[in-house]
């Protein structure tokens, strides 16, 4: 049985999402992944980005509690990304992105205007 908001069906009889941002079935949910350039937004759950330079990333939309991930790919000429200051690393160790190519970062935002990260890197 499809179950409906509002007249509109959001979960299907074969358990499938028609939800605004989301895809996937009940038991594989899934955010969709934006593409970004320089802008992390909290309104995106899971973005990606592929450097073309060093660069500097602004945070939009963030909120005590919300969170969101970045895939970030540096690329094999290793670019730099820079955050603002009103992001605090795990460790309260900026990461050493010539360490890896790819990068998993999460956010979580602190309120205030503070925001939470933690980074991962791999090849």
């Amino acid at each position: 049985m499809a179950i409906k908001i509002l007249g509109t069906t959001v979960i299907d009889d074969s358990r499938n999402f028609t939800v605004a941002g989301i895809n996937g079935t009940y038991d594989n949910l899934q955010p969709n992944l934006t593409t970004i350039t320089t802008v992390i937004s909290f309104n995106s759950p899971a973005m990606n980005r592929v450097m073309t330079g060093s660069q500097s990333f602004s945070i939009a939309n963030d909120s005590r509690g919300a969170t969101c991930s970045l895939l970030l790919d540096t690329t094999t000429s290793n670019h730099t990304p820079t955050f603002p200051a009103s992001l605090f690393w795990a460790g309260d160790a900026t990461p050493v992105w010539s360490n890896a190519r790819y990068w998993l970062i999460t956010f979580i935002g602190w309120g205030g205007g503070n925001v939470h990260a933690a980074a991962t890197g791999y090849d």
